[in-house]
């Protein structure tokens, strides 16, 4: 996972692909300026982009959010994914990673939440679009503990399934989508969702809310990953420090398990 500021210098040996995180403002940065050459020419390729996770709206830093009551943050929130994927296509059409929204202090009304994202979706059309499971509890700025109201179980993912080019199935959050952890998860994802599974985040966990872990230091059994071929995403927390030093013993850990399987 990088930056639209540090891939040019974060490099991990091994790693075939990136995902360049976006953050607010780098839409009208990168759009149409010089400085996406350098993208394109990025090595490893970007080949997915994940939408920012907070923008400023009426003068306050909130979630991005496609299933807000808002009227407002919710069509923001429609354009800001639009713009990622206006910046996937320049990217020799990489594919746009997006959390479906519904994060809050406390549940909410699900129903109101769900017809929202639905109504966002039709707006924005499936292609390239790659929409991310959520955990239960929900770390707001790694300070306040949220919950995901929505797109938590697999039934809720299966509403859009027609509404979005794939998913993204991040592990930790899988696992995470009950207080007490679900180690069953990520298996019957992949066998609900099968080739639509475009993508996935690893990272380990621990119930009920510890997420972004070295490969190996929560509770996750990643042996499913041995039938699994679609690209897999080192995402664990603070892997860039000490110039990509997280990344590269999760890139290693997760070529063990291919290793195994052979």
């Amino acid at each position: 996972m990088v930056s639209a500021d540090d891939f040019d210098d974060l490099v991990i040996e091994g790693s075939e692909f990136s995902e360049l995180l976006l953050f607010d403002g780098d839409s009208e940065r990168l759009l149409g300026g010089r400085f996406m050459d350098k993208l394109i020419d990025a090595s490893p390729p970007i080949k997915y982009i994940h939408v920012q996770e907070f923008i400023n709206h009426d003068g306050n830093d909130v979630l991005v959010d496609l299933s807000s009551e808002n009227e407002s943050l919710r069509r923001r929130s429609v354009q800001i994914v639009a713009a990622a994927r206006l910046i996937a296509h320049d990217l020799h059409d990489s594919l746009v990673v997006f959390h479906p929204g519904g994060v809050r202090r406390h549940t909410a009304d699900r129903q109101l939440l769900l017809s929202n994202l639905e109504r966002s979706l039709n707006e924005l059309g499936p292609s390239s679009l790659l929409m991310e499971n959520m955990p239960w509890y929900y770390w707001h700025r790694r300070q306040e503990r949220f919950v995901s109201n929505i797109c938590v179980s697999i039934e809720d993912m299966a509403r859009f399934e027609d509404l979005v080019e794939g998913f993204t199935l991040d592990i930790c959050h899988g696992y995470l989508s009950v207080p007490e952890g679900d180690s069953s998860y990520c298996t019957r994802f992949m066998d609900a969702f099968g080739d639509k599974v475009a993508h996935i985040h690893a990272s380990d966990a621990k119930a009920p809310d510890k997420e972004g872990l070295q490969i190996g230091e929560g509770d996750v059994d990643f042996s499913f990953l041995s039938d699994v071929n679609v690209p897999i995403l080192a995402e664990v927390w603070s892997g860039h420090a000490n110039g990509g030093e997280g990344f590269r013993v999760a890139i290693e850990k997760l070529r063990s398990i291919e290793r195994l399987d052979d």
